[in-house]
């Protein structure tokens, strides 16, 4: 009876090992399937009104480049992420804000791949290289 009782223990270890390796991976693996919609992105150390992050509904995108408001399309397939062209309201700001603005407006132009986990978004150039991470701002 200890025998059995044993190897049930060691099959229900084994079970669970398999179980929470899967959902880890899941978790923190690239995924070109994962959907973009509902979520918000900001960079990690911004916090408050003035910080850069971006909002996917359905096939809209919106957000806020630092000091402006922006909208537009865009499309997520198969990790390459594109960007319909985005209109921004005009408002003047402080230079610094300006700067921080034009920067994140540049960056979004040139990205045309990402990588998306439940928490983590890679923005990446057409050569593939890493312009930006983004951490998810509504991680439920």
């Amino acid at each position: 009876m200890q025998r059995y009782r044993l190897m049930a223990q060691n099959a229900l270890c084994a079970i669970a090992t398999i179980f929470f390796t899967a959902v880890f991976a899941a978790g923190v693996a690239m995924s070109a399937d994962i959907s973009l919609a509902g979520s918000e992105w900001g960079f990690a150390n911004e916090t408050g009104k003035p910080a850069r992050y971006i909002q996917f509904a359905e096939d809209q995108a919106s957000g806020n480049l630092g000091c402006n408001r922006f909208t537009g399309g865009y499309s997520f397939k198969d990790g390459e992420l594109n960007f319909r062209p985005l209109a921004s309201t005009r408002m003047a700001c402080a230079p610094e804000a300006m700067k921080r603005e034009q920067e994140f407006a540049a960056l979004l132009s040139k990205v045309r791949f990402a990588e998306a986990t439940h928490l983590k978004l890679v923005l990446k150039d057409a050569d593939g290289e890493v312009l930006a991470e983004l951490v998810r701002r509504d991680p439920d």
